[in-house]
């Protein structure tokens, strides 16, 4: 499993995250919560309604990160409010 070395926030638009490898990622807002696994997100997905997927990209923010034990991270988006998913270091390096 890759570790960040830092990870950096800006201004809820983009994650920028320093791999221990040396490689640097950056991510959009709207690129990790069309990525949420949760089990909300899945059966989404799985049933086809789209209620719960993002329809305008552009609009998608980070509001909040916290660190899930050693492992991962969650996000909290707006405008949705959405927070239930877990991103584990390892899925966040396939994202980019």
């Amino acid at each position: 499993m890759q570790v960040p070395l830092k990870l950096e926030l800006d201004n809820g638009q983009r994650l920028t995250i320093i791999w221990d490898d040396d490689v640097t990622q950056v991510v959009s807002a709207s690129q990790l919560r069309e990525s949420c696994a949760c089990a909300d997100c899945r059966s989404a997905a799985e049933t086809r309604r789209d209620a719960l997927r993002i329809v305008v990209p552009m609009l998608v923010t980070i509001a909040d990160a916290r660190l899930v034990g050693s492992y991962g991270i969650n996000f909290t988006f707006l405008p949705d409010r959405h927070n239930s998913g877990i991103f584990t270091f390892d899925q966040l390096r396939a994202i980019g």
